[in-house]
């Protein structure tokens, strides 16, 4: 059995060793099933991400508990993170939940704004001893309407505010905008190489990619090599999901056994992280990820938070 781990040990040894992460987002049981199980095959650390719109849809306490309850009986490094909290409360709330890793999205407000709030929940989740990431610049949602290159680089992150908002806020990882979208269901996205290679130059600390399914395997691997170390999926493992039901639907109309065609989408998820996880390069890594852990006596969450209002 293995206790949840936080995600800084995991990406800071990523960011040692030239690799990436994944994380990965579950809406289900059988996708959290699948995540976990695609990292012990690969033998992967692996960040399993919730998202408000999760909580919406299945309650925090309901998809957080199958997600814990599957990292203790995994054989690798898995963190709970929320992913994408836009609001104050609901950050406070995984806290408590016992999300084993946080991350604020303030990039729709102001800088100073930004900068205030994640400021206050990073001095909050540090005193439980979880980490957060935050985001500066912004990733725009593809399906709010496609962008040229142009109107995407008025999103992008600068390395002098990606600079000053580290320094200012104290995170554990920074959101970087540097040409992915949300929800892109084709990889056709290309990344500013050259942005990331300076925003590391300037913050040191782990980067995070998200909207990654929509970019190409080749940037994958480029923005690896400039500094980002943790990678986020979502719509991909929705394709793989719902196109498998789909497929199970068209040749079994007769079956209403919600267990099959469950279990023929959870094993599509299956390979389709085992890919990713491929792509990152993380994968044989866990036993290695343990033992710095042990060493750096990394804080490993095994409780739930006990923070107060």
């Amino acid at each position: 059995m293995m206790p949840l781990v936080d995600s800084k040990a995991l990406l800071i040894h990523a960011l040692k060793n030239k690799y990436a992460v994944g994380a990965f987002n579950a809406n289900n049981m059988e996708v959290a099933q699948a995540i976990i199980e695609a990292a012990e095959l690969e033998k992967s650390p692996v960040i399993v991400q919730i998202s408000q719109g999760a909580i919406k849809y299945a309650g925090i306490k309901c998809i957080s508990s199958i997600v814990k309850t599957l990292a203790k009986e995994s054989s690798v490094p898995v963190v709970c993170h929320l992913d994408h909290g836009v609001d104050y409360s609901v950050v406070v709330r995984a806290l408590r939940a016992g999300f084993t890793s946080l991350m604020f999205d303030g990039s729709s407000l102001s800088f100073e704004e930004n900068v205030k709030i994640t400021k206050e929940l990073a001095r909050m989740a540090h005193a439980a001893g979880i980490p957060l990431e935050a985001e500066i610049g912004r990733v725009p949602d593809s399906e709010k309407g496609s962008l040229t290159l142009e109107e995407m680089k008025k999103y992008y992150t600068t390395p002098e505010e990606a600079k000053e908002f580290f320094e200012k806020t104290n995170v554990d990882s920074l959101a970087v905008s540097v040409g992915s979208a949300h929800r892109m269901k084709v990889q056709s996205a290309e990344l500013d190489i050259d942005r990331i290679y300076e925003i590391s130059s300037m913050v040191n600390a782990p980067l995070v990619l998200h909207g990654a399914s929509g970019v190409k395997d080749e940037h994958v691997v480029r923005a690896i090599k400039a500094g980002i170390t943790k990678v986020n999926f979502a719509t991909e493992l929705n394709k793989a999901f719902t196109n498998s039901l789909k497929e199970y639907f068209s040749q079994h109309p007769e079956i209403v056994d919600v267990r099959k065609y469950g279990e023929s989408a959870r094993k599509n998820v299956v390979n389709t992280v085992r890919e990713k996880i491929q792509l990152l390069n993380s994968n044989n890594r866990a036993d290695d990820v343990l033992k710095y852990i042990s060493d750096n006596k990394f804080f490993e969450c095994d409780k739930q938070s006990n923070i107060v209002e």
